[in-house]
């Protein structure tokens, strides 16, 4: 159905354009010139998209307000205040699309598709499930160009295939069978990009090689991974790497790492075996069965608990203490501690703001 486009009773009145998503509010970007140029691009303008820019535009030396990516949601619902979170939505005044070029933001963007992809796609929209394969096929077109995380790619499709095999009800897919043909479609693109990426190894010439490296470099390479599966794929790669892998201090710095000493020294009285020996490669799958591991990110979204707003940490968000004097006043010194008004949002709780 059609938004309404009038300003009457029925509507407010807003402009709507057919985007690749689906229909979009139309926007406007501000620059600094008289009204009638901030209502239109001229054809001869230069456009360009940063990783955490919605929409950037230059026109000449003229100032540019450049919106910053976040999105109000209605965090708890009353009888007064029926609130509804539409995820792609979200997804999109967030800019989750061009952030998938922001390294420091790609893996929290990827355990978001992960979780949507294994856990929730029987149960996405029409919207939110091409802005899922929109996503993916920009997670691809990045790890082409990076050459970096083709691992995360490889299980990314891979589950979205096991999932679209499964979702099948009596021949058929859930849903539009229009719109699975199109996911299929996008897909096999998708598909075709990642069978065609090619990582090419260092240059020959180029030295110091990972193979000439002191056991010492070696073993500080390995102090930065913080999951069990990095370690073992790195044992794979290289003898030395092996070597280092067994030794007890690295697994003691990785179980310090995700969790706390009372947990540490719980799951070692648990077991009598590790309070004769203490192996710290067995205290970390047992505490990493009993616990679950650390999620640990780069870049993060936050919720601010004044407007309750999402946004990333990095760019900030247009908040109410900083539009609404009256308000900030009211406000003390110790409440706008940053540490206390914005609330880390890790993968799994940005999904439960969403009817999903």
């Amino acid at each position: 159905m059609m938004p309404f486009l009038y300003k009457d009773w029925r509507g407010p009145g807003e402009e709507w354009v057919k985007t690749e998503e689906g229909w979009e509010k139309k926007k406007v970007v501000h620059c600094g010139g008289s009204s009638e140029e901030e209502e239109r691009l001229d054809d001869d303008d230069e456009e360009v998209v940063g990783p955490g820019d919605i929409v950037l535009a230059r026109r000449g030396s003229k100032e540019i307000i450049v919106a910053q990516p976040h999105c109000h949601i209605t965090v708890k619902c009353t009888r007064e205040i029926a609130g509804f979170n539409g995820l792609s939505e979200a997804l999109k005044q967030l800019d989750f699309r061009n952030a998938v070029r922001d390294r420091r933001r790609f893996n929290y963007i990827c355990t978001i598709l992960d979780l949507l992809i294994t856990k929730k796609l029987a149960t996405l929209t029409g919207g939110a499930q091409k802005m899922l394969f929109a996503m993916l096929e920009e997670v691809a077109w990045e790890v082409s160009t990076s050459q970096q995380n083709l691992h995360v790619l490889h299980h990314l499709i891979k589950e979205l295939q096991s999932r679209l095999q499964d979702y099948l009800w009596w021949g058929m897919k859930l849903g539009s069978n229009i719109l699975w043909t199109e996911h299929e479609k996008k897909l096999q693109q998708i598909t075709s990009i990642a069978t065609t990426i090619q990582i090419t190894g260092p240059n020959e010439d180029e030295h110091p090689k990972l193979q000439e490296l002191p056991e010492e470099c070696i073993r500080e390479i390995l102090r930065r991974l913080d999951n069990h599966k990095d370690l073992k794929s790195s044992a794979e790669a290289y003898s030395v790497m092996a070597k280092v892998i067994e030794e007890q201090s690295i697994w003691r710095q990785l179980c310090r790492f995700h969790w706390t000493p009372h947990q540490i020294e719980y799951i070692i009285r648990q077991h009598k075996e590790l309070q004769v020996k203490r192996d710290w490669q067995k205290i970390y799958h047992r505490l990493r069965r009993s616990c679950g591991l650390r999620e640990e990110y780069a870049e993060i979204l936050l919720l601010c608990l004044y407007c309750h707003c999402l946004f990333w940490k990095s760019f900030g968000h247009p908040c109410i203490l900083d539009s609404n004097p009256d308000f900030k006043e009211k406000v003390s010194e110790h409440q706008r501690d940053p540490s206390t008004v914005y609330l880390p949002v890790t993968p799994k709780n940005f999904l439960t703001y969403f009817s999903i």
